[in-house]
């Protein structure tokens, strides 16, 4: 009798692991179709094909927006030439420190000097 509830357990777990991997790779597929890919997206909002994004491209790809292209040409033009360039485009983004963020941290204690005896 152990064995055949040991047997339906690995069955069970088995089945429990499969549902689960199928759910992730079901949801980046979704994820997938629902965000384009950023190259393919750079693309197609690079108009000239000159490599770089202008600020009047990057507002008629936000037509809706204009204020975003505003703000993500401020965000991602790391070398501040007025264009973003497909590797600055293609950089993913560094969260912004909080204030006070530095002061959260506990300051590093000095090590202790050993007595030369």
């Amino acid at each position: 009798m152990k064995k055949n509830i040991l047997t339906i357990l690995a069955v069970g777990g088995v089945v429990a692991v499969f549902a689960s991997t199928s759910a992730i790779a079901a949801e980046e597929e979704k994820k997938a179709k629902k965000k384009p890919d950023q190259a393919a997206r750079f693309a197609k909002l690079d108009k000239d094909s000159d490599g770089k994004l202008s600020a009047e491209e990057l507002k008629a790809g936000f037509k809706k927006k204009p204020e975003m292209a505003e703000k993500i040409l401020k965000a991602k033009d790391k070398d501040k030439d007025g264009s973003i360039s497909k590797e600055e485009f293609l950089a993913k983004r560094t969260p912004k420190k909080k204030k006070g963020d530095d002061a959260k941290k506990p300051a590093k204690k000095p090590a202790k000097k050993k007595d030369a005896a």
